[in-house]
């Protein structure tokens, strides 16, 4: 019987520009490319099937522990890029407790859409959440690469795989 693991990830920090933001975002949610499919329905065929026809756009959210204006003056222009670096510890746990401790890296590149709203509370912390648009995503684990997703490009790798590297011959580039 094999031993069960169990992967954790308690804490992470987040870097925009090669500046370190540790303890100024409470939450991240980075984007997983999503396929979008296409239902093909026709005479002969007793069901329907669906396709991949692309990849969804990738969305990303910061919400904020405060206002810091090192963080204000990234959200005020949405003209410019920001890659963001997501690092995290991955504990893997078993039986005989902490086995291993592993680095996680997300990597993205975006731009701010939504600086947030500012809720002011009394007796409360200012709560403010960004919304990013993704143009590229990179997630590694232990150096590995998991997936590289790149819109501009059109490139997708996935387990050492590039997915579209057919496709973009076939359109001539």
């Amino acid at each position: 019987m094999a031993e069960i693991a169990v992967n954790r990830i308690n804490n992470c920090n987040i870097y925009v520009d090669g500046i370190g933001l540790i303890g100024r975002a409470e939450e991240i949610e980075v984007p997983q490319v999503k396929t979008v499919m296409q239902e093909h329905k026709g005479l002969g065929m007793w069901g329907k099937a669906e396709f991949p026809a692309g990849a969804d756009k990738l969305e990303a959210k910061i919400k904020w522990a405060s206002i810091y204006a090192e963080a204000e003056q990234l959200k005020a222009n949405p003209f410019i890029a920001h890659q963001f670096q997501v690092r995290g510890d991955l504990m893997v746990w078993t039986s005989q407790g902490l086995s291993q401790e592993l680095p996680l890296v997300y990597l993205m590149t975006g731009v701010f859409r939504d600086g947030g709203k500012l809720a002011f509370k009394h007796m409360e912390s200012v709560d403010a959440t960004s919304e990013l648009s993704v143009y590229h995503a990179e997630l590694y684990i232990e150096g590995e690469q998991i997936f590289l997703y790149d819109v501009m490009s059109n490139t997708y790798v996935a387990n050492g795989v590039d997915l579209l590297a057919q496709f973009r011959a076939n359109l001539g580039g």
